[in-house]
């Protein structure tokens, strides 16, 4: 049942609001350190509260967590904050990761909305105040008020823990839908990016895809493009961090299966980076989230072996676009070739064979639960 350890979490949320909202603390000021700190507690109190009810945390998404948003805040946030701010929000974005992925896969409803109502409140909260972003701080007290009514509740209401691997076999199908949704949720978002984008004659032959997630666009700041094209990076993110879980059981062997998801936890935390750092904020961070999630996919296409010729052909597919898309890479660093169209043609097929390959992947663990509850 529930402990005194959530209520403690609980508590400390008021010490974080009574500096942070009623004495409006100024951000380079102590009382903002005060408020950060309480709220820090407040992860910390819900972490024992989880352990102490049995969950245990996914390190693949404390991974994925930290290599998008440590870079995010070293990017977009400490430049504009003092070092004593700068530290507490280290700290707080260390354990706010590591808190979301304690809660993620415990079978904890209300938790898992709490956390990470309060996770996406504290990014509008960054994004609000230490960054020109002028949209994502007016939700802030909605969605806060969401996390708090939800930690309420799950203190009031909390059951015991599920087994891991009765999870995943019960609740296979719903994951898998949800993360066949997102992805076509993000096939839409990114076709509808091209579409609003501010010269209105994006040619995706011509043109890369994350020069629609620029925070400025032909001279327009954060047009329509942005936020479309940080929601299609996000669901895909979402989508990965769902299906990895299941997909994973695909792979021959236990070490087999960690590193596939591992592999998951690499394209999950690339694609987040590469939507919180555009391109025309810092292009070398941008490019190092490219970098993860190439390193990422790489990883997961190796562990979840094709077991028959089709298989196989999808296989060559996204390999021959991965090499064939970095081989254009060089060859126009080293002005051998134009970066247009060969550079941005060969990072959309790159980007439609995986996420075919992704869709196939997620029919066989579909397939394979059918198979299992058959049996």
């Amino acid at each position: 049942g529930a402990d005194w350890t959530g209520l403690a979490g609980l508590g400390c949320t008021l010490l974080g609001d009574f500096f942070l909202a009623m004495n409006h603390a100024p951000r380079d000021s102590w009382g903002f350190v005060l408020g950060v700190a309480g709220f820090s507690l407040t992860h910390l109190w819900w972490m024992v509260h989880l352990w102490r009810g049995g969950c245990r945390p996914c390190m693949p998404m404390a991974l994925a967590l930290l290599t998008a948003f440590l870079p995010y805040l070293n990017c977009r946030v400490l430049p504009n904050a003092v070092p004593k701010v700068g530290v507490a929000i280290v700290v707080y974005a260390v354990l706010s990761c590591f808190g979301l992925a304690w809660v993620v896969g415990s079978g904890k409803i209300l938790w898992m909305l709490a956390i990470r109502a309060l996770f996406l409140s504290d990014f509008f909260i960054s994004a609000g105040s230490f960054t020109d972003e002028p949209l994502l701080g007016r939700y802030v007290v909605r969605v806060y008020l969401v996390a708090l009514l939800s930690a309420a509740s799950a203190v009031v209401f909390s059951r015991p823990v599920v087994p891991l691997p009765y999870r995943l076999q019960s609740n296979r199908k719903g994951a898998l839908a949800l993360a066949l949704i997102l992805y076509s949720l993000a096939a839409l978002a990114f076709v509808l990016a091209m579409a609003h984008a501010p010269s209105g004659h994006y040619n995706p032959l011509r043109q890369m895809l994350s020069y629609l997630g620029r925070t400025e666009v032909d001279g327009v700041p954060y047009p329509p493009c942005h936020y479309l094209f940080v929601l299609g990076m996000a669901a895909s993110a979402l989508s990965f961090a769902i299906a990895m879980p299941h997909l994973a059981m695909l792979a021959p062997g236990s070490r087999t299966q960690a590193l596939a998801r591992y592999g998951g936890a690499g394209v999950a935390g690339g694609l987040l980076m590469i939507a919180l750092i555009p391109e025309n904020v810092d292009m070398a961070w941008h490019c190092h989230g490219c970098d993860v999630a190439a390193l990422g996919g790489a990883l997961l296409l190796f562990m979840l072996r094709p077991r028959c010729w089709w298989e196989w052909l999808l296989f060559a597919e996204v390999g021959v676009a991965l090499v064939a898309f970095a081989l254009c890479v060089q060859l126009d660093r080293a002005d051998v070739i134009p970066f247009s169209p060969w550079v941005p043609s060969f990072q959309k097929l790159l980007i439609l064979s995986f996420m075919a390959w992704c869709v196939v992947q997620c029919m066989k663990a579909w397939r394979q639960g059918n198979s299992a509850k058959g049996e």
